[in-house]
Parts: C-alpha cells; structure tokens; sequence
C-alpha cells in the first residue's frame, strides 16, 4: 500500500487564512475582554461619584446666568473704558504741550541768565 499526499498552493493559503483567522478572532476577544473591563471601571467611578456629577449639573446652569450677566456687564462698561482712555489720551497730548512749553521757558530763562551773568575775573597775583 502506497500512501502518497498531495500539498496544493491552495491548501496551503487556507491553512494560513484559518490561522490568521484563529489569531485575530483571539485579538478580537482579548480586546473585548479589556474594553468590558474598562467600561466596568468607569461605570463605578461614576457610580461612585452620583451625588458630585448630580451637584455640579445642578450649579451649571446657576453658573452660566452669572457667565452672561458678567459679560453684559463688561459689554455695557466697554463704552465707558472707551471715554476714559479718551479722556486719559487727551490729558496725556496737554500734559506733553505743557512740559514742552516749561522746558522752553526753562531754555529761554538759561540763555537769558548766561547773557546777563557776572564776569569772574581772576586777579594775578
């Protein structure tokens, strides 16, 4: 009795489909299995924490009113920031021209005292 086995190309590429067919339905699995394991986890934290989430969805909307009422306030006090740095601008540009006239004043006081100053001699000995 002669036993004789034939290999084809087409037995091969579906031993190796079937193997990597097992190994990515075992990546799958071990993949699920850490994602239920995750979701477990964030589930207790959430349980854990009820009573803060439930507060803190309480006090936004609380928090949102006073968000808008300040930036109303900030919008009507715009205008008046807007006059005052106008304000500030202008006394700024009198107070540039009045230190601008003082130095000439103060320039034409110093020429007029060098021209009428006293003459030191020195007397030789």
């Amino acid at each position: 009795m002669e036993f004789t086995f034939t290999l084809t190309l087409q037995d091969i590429l579906a031993f190796i489909g079937v193997i990597a067919v097992l190994f990515i339905t075992y990546y799958i699995v071990s993949t699920l299995k850490r994602l239920i394991k995750v979701l477990d986890n964030i589930n207790q934290l959430i349980e854990s924490n009820k009573t803060n989430i439930n507060s803190t969805l309480d006090t936004l909307p609380k928090l949102v009113d006073n968000v808008n009422k300040i930036a109303a306030n900030v919008e009507s006090k715009g205008d008046e920031v807007a006059e005052i740095v106008t304000s500030v601008n202008e006394v700024a540009a009198s107070v540039d021209d009045i230190v601008s006239t003082f130095s000439d004043i103060v320039s034409l006081v110093s020429q007029f005292k060098g021209m009428f100053s006293k003459k030191k001699f020195k007397v030789k000995r």
